[in-house]
């Protein structure tokens, strides 16, 4: 009886999370689950649930989250080895062995998760009108890109995702976007110019520039990244016909501008800021932060966005931007970039920021157990095939082992 006692318990997690079944993704400002969007997965991504849907839930986490599930996974590992009988184990050569084999397991697979080019959920919009966009991605010309990572890899990552354009917003250098277009000409996902300024403890994600900003003169202090700003803010020769559009990134404002800063950028022309950013720093940000952010926005009339921050490590992306646009197919990359910029700066409101449901803790005790939480949360989003899935990877090993012929004495 005793090896049934851990599938008989997973199996009552499981049927207890579809009787609290919660929709996977939910709009970031509101909170609530999206009507015009859904989520659809490759069926490898069935198939192996009990890894995808680890390695997804992760790849949108805080640094705090990876932390925490080092701590768990071998806290867990230790409780299960210590409740082994006694008959099995004791053994320095087997305890020895069992642990480089948990070490090389978990090596494989947070490589698989990062790397790999696995099964990954994409977005897909009810509305054909609808354009399903990212603000703030890398390739390998940015000195923290991954090598390789060019703009065809970024291209073909975002199409898997689900996204129908997104803004290559390489540190401090442009020019990406623009060898897409030239090689790959107005085809989907369309790869649109931007980039990622460094500044005075702040980046700034331009979209919309056609040429390189220097950014050196105003990085070396805050007043002059302020002036910096006032000046794009006017430029329109920058762009296609009207200034770019100026977005404080994730976790900078947070950590190095918060509070009368965040004011003074807003007030020097920041037209809209990331509230949500899969990078493990960025999801740091606390939740009641995050709610004053968007507060905020939108006594300001500014925009808030999501941003997947791909820099080629990290696979599944957890944050998305909708929004209606008539016609888009049909636009050119130059027309459809004024056109979103536009929507942007003009009617903030008409994006609509999607994200992976996920627990976010306020107070130190709930983020202790953040991650703990955020997996029965991952078992409340898992849908009919997912939890199938899961059942047979829970229960054929112990089958098959009841199968075994018992020694004989």
């Amino acid at each position: 009886m005793r090896g049934w006692r851990v599938p008989l318990v997973i199996t009552a997690m499981l049927v207890a999370a579809q009787l609290f079944r919660a929709g996977p993704i939910v709009e970031v400002v509101s909170g609530a689950p999206p009507d015009h969007v859904h989520l659809a997965y490759p069926f490898l991504h069935f198939v192996f649930a009990p890894f995808t849907l680890l390695a997804d839930y992760l790849n949108g986490g805080s640094a705090t989250d990876l932390k925490a599930f080092g701590i768990w996974a071998v806290v867990i590992f230790l409780l299960a080895r210590l409740g082994t009988p006694a008959s099995e184990q004791k053994r320095p050569i087997r305890e020895l062995r069992a642990g480089v084999l948990f070490l090389i397991g978990m090596g494989i697979f947070l490589w698989w998760g990062v790397r790999w080019t696995r099964p990954i959920p994409h977005l897909v919009a009810d509305d054909s009108t609808r354009i399903i966009f990212d603000t703030h991605s890398h390739t390998s010309a940015s000195h923290d890109g991954r090598p390789g990572f060019d703009a065809a890899a970024n291209a073909g990552w975002h199409a898997r995702a689900g996204f129908d354009a997104a803004f290559i917003t390489d540190h401090n250098v442009v020019g990406a976007a623009r060898q897409w277009r030239q090689e790959r000409a107005e085809r989907p996902p369309r790869l649109l110019e931007g980039e990622e300024l460094s500044l005075a403890g702040l980046h700034l994600v331009v979209l919309g520039n056609r040429r390189l900003i220097d950014n050196a003169p105003a990085a070396g202090s805050f007043d002059s990244t302020l002036a910096l700003i006032r000046r794009m803010g006017r430029d329109s020769s920058l762009g296609a016909g009207e200034p770019p559009y100026l977005i404080g990134s994730l976790p900078e404002y947070w950590r190095n501008h918060w509070g009368e800063d965040l004011g003074r950028l807003i007030s020097a022309g920041v037209n809209g800021l990331e509230v949500w950013t899969t990078s493990p720093k960025a999801m740091d940000f606390p939740p009641a932060l995050r709610r004053v952010v968007i507060g905020r926005a939108k006594a300001d009339s500014i925009g808030l966005v999501g941003a997947t921050d791909m820099h080629g490590i990290g696979y599944a992306a957890s944050v998305w931007n909708v929004a209606p646009l008539s016609g888009w197919r049909a636009m050119s990359d130059s027309t459809l970039t004024a056109a979103l910029i536009g929507m942007l700066r003009r009617s903030p409101g008409a994006v609509h920021v999607i994200a992976m449901r996920r627990v976010q803790g306020d107070s130190r005790l709930a983020r202790a157990f953040e991650l703990p939480a955020g997996l029965w949360m991952v078992l409340r989003c898992a849908s009919l095939p997912h939890t199938a899935a899961l059942l047979l990877w829970i229960w054929i090993p112990p089958l098959l082992r009841s199968r075994r012929p018992k020694p004989t004495a």
